[in-house]
Order: C-alpha cells, then sequence, then structure tokens
C-alpha cells in the first residue's frame, strides 16, 4: 500500500460567494502573501481584501506571478517565490486568478515547508517523509476553471531536461476555495473556455476508469454535459453570471472526482506529450480529447461509452479552434509526423503498463521516457 495515500486527508472549505468568505474569515496577526497572475491589482476584490487584512492587523506582501512561458510552474519559478516568502516569513498566501495558480499554490506548499528538498529527485525520494505546518493556510479564488482548484495534485516542469512531474499528496491540498462568478467575470471568455478542455479531459478521464463506481461515472457524465454546453453556448452567455457560476462549478467538481480517483490516461497522455513538446497546456487538453474521440473509444465498447458520453467530433473541432486551441501545430515547429509517431507511442504506452489506475506521483523523466522516448528525443525539441 502507499504510505503517502494513508496521510490524514486535510478539510477544505469551499465558498460559494466572497462575500461570505471575508466575512468569516480571521486573519489576525497574518503574515499574507497575496498572488497574482492576470488579476487586476487595482480591481475592488482586491481592494475589499486589504481592508480586511488590516482591519485583522495583518501584514500585506503583493507577489505578481510574471506571465509568457512555462517557467512559472517549474522548481526554479517556485523556489524565486519561496525566496519571497521566506524574506518576510509569509504563513498565509492567497492567490487569486487563473487554474495554474492552483497548482502553483500546492508546489509552494510543499517545498516551503521541506526546506531540505530542491529538486524532483529528492521530492520522489521523500514523499513518504514531508512534513507541514510552517504554512497556517493557503486560499485560492479562481478566476477560471481548470479543474485544478481542488485536489492533491500538482505539475512541475523542468524546460531544461523535458520534464514533466506530477505529483500529490493529500496535506498540501489548498485550505480554502472562494468561488464567486462576479469574480471570474473579471478573466476573459477565451481563457475561460480553453480552461474548459481540462475539465472535460478530467470528466472523460473518470468516465473511463476502471476504478469509478457507475455512480461516479453517472456524476461525471452529467457534469460532462453540462462543460459540453459551456463551449456550445459561450459566445451567447459568456459574459453572465450564471454562466460563469456553472463554468466554477464544474471544474471544482470535476476537481473534486480526480482528487478522489486520480488522474487518468487522457492526463497523462497530455502530459506525456508536454514533456517532450512545448506546447500550451489548453491545446494539449483539446489535441487528447480530439484523439480520444478517433483513436482511444475503439479500444471500449461503444455502447458502453455512449451511455456516459457523447461528444458530436464536428462540434468540437470547432471549439477547439475558436477557443485558442490551435489545430495547425506547424505554429509550434513540430516534425508532424514525428508528432504522430509519439502520440501513438504514449497511448500504447500508458495502456499495458497500467497508467491509467489511481497513482499518487508519476515522473516522465525517468524510466517512462527513457523507454517511451529514446528512439525520438534527438529530433522533438525545434528551436
Amino acid at each position: 500500500m502507499n504510505l503517502v495515500l494513508d496521510k490524514p486527508i486535510k478539510n477544505q472549505e469551499i465558498f460559494n460567494s466572497y462575500k461570505n468568505f471575508l466575512e468569516s474569515i480571521d486573519m489576525s496577526d497574518r503574515i499574507v502573501m497575496i498572488m497574482t497572475y492576470d488579476f487586476d491589482e487595482r480591481d475592488s476584490v482586491l481592494n475589499d481584501l486589504i481592508i480586511k487584512l488590516k482591519s485583522s492587523n495583518a501584514r500585506i506582501h503583493n507577489f505578481k506571478v510574471e506571465g509568457g512561458n512555462q517557467s512559472n510552474q517549474s522548481i526554479k519559478g517556485i523556489f524565486n517565490i519561496i525566496e519571497f516568502m521566506e524574506k518576510y516569513d509569509i504563513d498565509t498566501i492567497i492567490g487569486i486568478g487563473e487554474d495554474f495558480l492552483a497548482d502553483l499554490i500546492k508546489g509552494i506548499t510543499v517545498f516551503y515547508n521541506n526546506k531540505n528538498i530542491d529538486s524532483l529527485h529528492k521530492l520522489e525520494e521523500n514523499k513518504m517523509f514531508l512534513r507541514y505546518g510552517k504554512l497556517r493556510e493557503t486560499i485560492f479564488v479562481p478566476t477560471t476553471g481548470g479543474g485544478s482548484e481542488c485536489h492533491r495534485y500538482f505539475k512541475l516542469i523542468d524546460s531544461d531536461s523535458s520534464q514533466v512531474t506530477i505529483f500529490g499528496d493529500p496535506m498540501c491540498k489548498i485550505d480554502k476555495i472562494v468561488l464567486d462568478a462576479n469574480i471570474a467575470k473579471s478573466s476573459s471568455l477565451d481563457y475561460t473556455m480553453y480552461y474548459m478542455f481540462s475539465v472535460i479531459v478530467n470528466l472523460i478521464d473518470t468516465i473511463l476508469s476502471d476504478n469509478v463506481d457507475k455512480e461516479n461515472k453517472e456524476f461525471a457524465s452529467n457534469v460532462l454535459k453540462d462543460a459540453e454546453m459551456i463551449l456550445e453556448n459561450g459566445d451567447r452567455f459568456g459574459g453572465s453570471l450564471l454562466f460563469r457560476e456553472t463554468v466554477l462549478r464544474c471544474s471544482a467538481e470535476s476537481s473534486k472526482l480526480v482528487d478522489r480517483f486520480g488522474y487518468g490516461i487522457l492526463y497523462l497522455y497530455g502530459n506525456l506529450i508536454e514533456s517532450v513538446f512545448s506546447i500550451p497546456r489548453h491545446s494539449i487538453d483539446a489535441l487528447g480529447i480530439e484523439f480520444f474521440i478517433n483513436e482511444i473509444r475503439k479500444r471500449y465498447s461503444i455502447m458502453h461509452l455512449y451511455s456516459y458520453i457523447n461528444i458530436d467530433l464536428k462540434l468540437f473541432l470547432k471549439y477547439k479552434n475558436q477557443y485558442g486551441a490551435m489545430n495547425n501545430l506547424n505554429e509550434y515547429k513540430l516534425d508532424l509526423d514525428m508528432f504522430d509517431k509519439v502520440k501513438n507511442l504514449a497511448l500504447n504506452f500508458l495502456y499495458p503498463n497500467k497508467i491509467i489506475d489511481k497513482y499518487v506521483s508519476l515522473n516522465f523523466n525517468g524510466k517512462m521516457n527513457e523507454e517511451l522516448f529514446e528512439y525520438y528525443l534527438n529530433g522533438v525539441n525545434f528551436n
């Protein structure tokens, strides 16, 4: 039995309005880091938060995560943030912004509390001995969906070695999640929509998994229908509060399923591809769903799948192209024949190696990459 899964499960509190969150929290004498990425610091949401923190005699420090590349979720990026936190003895993180900040907060939680671990290799070696307590609380206010907010997993990237690591620990889960449609409206519709591809990937994975019972498959199927409706109706209703509420709800429910059952084949497939190709995450997820429609479902009973999943390929491709999940891979300077070979290798590798089973951590730069990409690595990373 994997000892990491036997750790106590952290209680997570979810607020359905920012107002209720502000009224209930006690930040007395906290040292708080407010972490943002795509969120406007002049927004009244931050002003309300700062007023609340100052009234509690909290000390406040702002950290703006730089955009533009994948280094945000790299080991180097995390240690840059931790260096800032140690300078001010931060004990509370409040993140406001798009989905990837949830991953970042979870990764920071692990490394900030375990200073002896300074590499992905040491993280894997010490996964059964992680300690927590230096951080009093982590809080996340999402402006997009994406399905990362409620579960125990986070992803780290090491671009120097083409490495993607997924790690999970129940004690690094975010303590408080604040779902507020008014705040979510601050995020662009395109951002919100292409993150829905990640939500759909997680829902399909839940339905495909042998570890999931019929009741939860049916639950995932119902959420999937809502997620498909989101893609279909973004142009007409993307600015409405009800639309943004539906996005946040679908994302949180998808994330809870991941926390319970683990990631599945499509998500892992995407990360295997991402570990050797530099393609934005939403395009990876969209390609994964497209590949599922064309290839993966051939390995399952069609009648069994259609009882849970009914994705129209033509409509899906329309949404994929419309919301920034690029169809033309030439824009990423890829050898398309090479890409097709790696896609099929990844899929064929996942099945016999039982990677679709629930897991806690997975390092795509170790034995797996050696076996999977040994014939392709030299020709893949074009400049």
